[in-house]
């Protein structure tokens, strides 16, 4: 059973210094979960409505060839709309200590989406998020491995590993965070244990507040 708190774990000093990273290494990784709340939050996914996620998105030279299972939105009441509300409570916290040039308006994680990766999966290839997503891009690794990474372009050059496991969050800036409007091209591979995530970020297409649920 999942408590009603997600007992997020992160250090509030550490927290502020990795956001403050970020204006150069465009994406890192941080302990978020114990991982008794990991196993309560993966057995809440078991009964969600997974499906195929498009293999190829794009179009010549921004073709992108992706293979994992996806749901979105996640039903209203579901736990891991806890995670999301703390995950952004904490954020929030973070962002406020470093002041208002770190991020000029408020983060609001209202968008959850959940992806799972089976072993062997090819995973994602070098991408950038959509524009519409502004701020932080937080992604929980509830389960499983790969290899996450940034890099410079699509063909993948510069690539660096970012170094996640089970509990962890992948934060990666978007555009907003310390004026900067690039997006960070980035890229998953090397699957071999199934891989559970959960993404959230801030869709400033929507009102604060609206979340993307059923």
């Amino acid at each position: 059973m999942l408590d009603q708190s997600c007992a997020v774990i992160a250090d509030g000093e550490a927290l502020a210094d990795a956001i403050a990273r970020l204006e150069r290494e465009d994406a890192l990784a941080l302990p978020w979960l114990a991982r008794d709340t990991c196993a309560a939050l993966i057995e809440t996914t078991r009964t969600l409505p997974f499906r195929k996620a498009r293999s190829v998105v794009g179009e010549g030279d921004r073709t992108v060839h992706q293979d994992f299972d996806i749901c979105m939105p996640v039903w209203a009441g579901h736990p891991l709309h806890r995670l999301r509300q703390e995950t952004e409570s904490v954020l929030q916290t973070g962002l406020a200590t470093l002041g208002q040039a770190v991020l000029p308006e408020p983060l609001w994680l209202n968008d959850l989406v959940v992806q799972r990766y089976s072993p062997g999966s090819t995973g994602i290839t070098p991408h950038r998020d959509h524009v519409r997503y502004v701020g932080l891009v937080a992604i929980v690794l509830l389960a499983g491995d790969g290899a996450f990474s940034v890099c410079e372009d699509r063909s993948g050059a510069g690539d660096r590993l970012v170094d996640a496991r089970p509990g962890d969050l992948i934060l990666m800036r978007a555009p907003g965070l310390f004026g900067r409007r690039d997006r960070p091209f980035h890229q998953l591979k090397s699957v071999t244990r199934e891989r559970l995530t959960v993404g959230l970020r801030h869709d400033s297409t929507k009102p604060p507040g609206e979340e993307s649920r059923s």
